[in-house]
């Protein structure tokens, strides 16, 4: 039978892994970090009423998505939560 070591202790509310932005945490033996911040991170608005360009509305934005999509793959990288290779 196997064994599990759990981190939350049953509180109705969840669980909260790491108090403050400044605190580190890492997953799978990868070293903690501090939360990843980068200005790729903004909202981004999609135009879906286009039938063309996919719903961006311009080349501009659509570099901005894939700069963004870059980012979290990066951090997800970084925290162990993604291989990345």
């Amino acid at each position: 039978m196997p064994e599990y070591e759990y981190v939350g202790d049953g509180r109705p509310d969840g669980t909260i892994v790491g108090r403050a932005s400044t605190e580190k945490v890492g997953f799978w033996g990868i070293a903690p970090i501090t939360q990843p911040t980068n200005s790729a991170q903004a909202a981004l608005t999609l135009v879906t009423a286009m039938s063309a360009n996919f719903g961006f509305s311009t080349s501009a934005a659509f570099n901005a998505f894939t700069a963004q999509l870059e980012n979290i793959r990066a951090n997800l990288v970084l925290m162990g939560l993604l291989k990345g290779s």
